[in-house]
């Protein structure tokens, strides 16, 4: 027998011998265990570009970080007339151990709160208030953003021009939020400044046919259905109405580019959403237990730079 021919023999022999031991013992190759948080992405925002990006960066996380996620928006069962509270409970009820959260209403949010168990994490996404439960939050730099307005739209303003502020009876506490602070740094600016509340989007009509009319006037709406609604006005009736606000949407997008929208503000939704499940996940896990809120950045979006490379991400982040 060839020296080649022992060496082939022996390693015959250590396979079986190592097959032996296997079969015999109770030593089993097995991957790693992966465990899958259960967590309930939560949220009451209009169906538009933000919410897309928003779930979006969740859904990549989710996917990153192993967790079985749901996500719902309250906006989809409106017609069931769910509030937000009878929402986040049912979640409890089928399992849910851990939730991000963006509410409308810090009274409703405070609310919601206090009936989730202590020892479900959660974290709040664009929304204020304080409890033990809330472990971490996610925001956006709101008097930042209101700056940034107001230097836009004095850049754009010739003398004399004044601005209206308009909102929805029914707009968000985040949105109120905004415009009180642009109403107290609009004439910090030497711009005056006044607002108008609409009971119903389709009053726009009136209001922008009025101020085009009138003349002098610059708008003003941190509230997207506002300022979609009063932009698609400015399309329908040819009217020339300078229109800056805050907010994403595929209408927004398509008033920029035939230029009845000025510019408007747009927050990372996406790199929020992802850092929100991502901070969720791992206080689940044990891996993160630090709280931190983490503020996300805003970025001027007009019909000549919004699809710049350097807003894609932020933009189109399903491209």
């Amino acid at each position: 027998m060839t020296i080649k021919q022992k060496i082939f023999l022996f390693v015959d022999i250590l396979i079986l011998v190592v097959l032996f031991l296997i079969s015999s013992t109770d030593y089993i190759w097995k991957e790693r265990k992966v465990d899958v948080s259960n967590i309930s992405v939560i949220v009451d925002i209009p169906q538009d570009s933000i919410n897309m990006n928003l779930r979006e960066g969740a859904k990549k996380a989710a996917q990153a970080y192993h967790a079985d996620m749901h996500f719902l928006n309250l906006r989809d069962y409106e017609a069931q007339q769910m509030d937000m509270q009878t929402l986040v409970q049912r979640e409890l009820d089928i399992g849910c151990e851990g939730i991000l959260l963006q509410c409308g209403s810090s009274r409703v949010t405070e609310e919601i709160l206090e009936q989730i168990p202590v020892g479900v994490p959660v974290v709040l996404w664009d929304t204020e208030a304080e409890s033990p439960r809330v472990k971490s939050s996610v925001s956006f730099d709101r008097e930042a953003i209101a700056r940034l307005l107001v230097e836009k739209v004095s850049e754009a303003r010739d003398k004399g021009q004044s601005v209206t502020l308009v909102s929805h009876k029914d707009s968000s506490d985040q949105v109120q939020r905004m415009h009180d602070l642009l109403e107290e740094l609009f004439p910090q600016a030497g711009i005056m400044v006044r607002c108008v509340e609409l009971a119903d989007y389709a009053e726009a009509k009136a209001l922008v046919s009025g101020l085009a009319a009138q003349g002098g006037n610059m708008v003003v709406s941190c509230d997207t259905q506002a300022l979609e609604a009063m932009a698609q006005v400015c399309e329908n009736n040819g009217c020339e109405l300078p229109l800056f606000g805050m907010g994403w949407s595929g209408m927004i997008r398509e008033q920029l580019e035939k230029e009845n929208i000025a510019g408007v503000a747009v927050i990372d939704a996406c790199g929020a959403g992802y850092f929100g499940v991502q901070k969720l996940t791992m206080i689940m896990t044990g891996e993160d237990q630090n709280e931190e809120e983490r503020i996300f950045q805003t970025i001027w979006v007009t019909g000549e730079n919004m699809y710049d490379r350097s807003r894609e991400a932020i933009l189109f982040p399903f491209a």
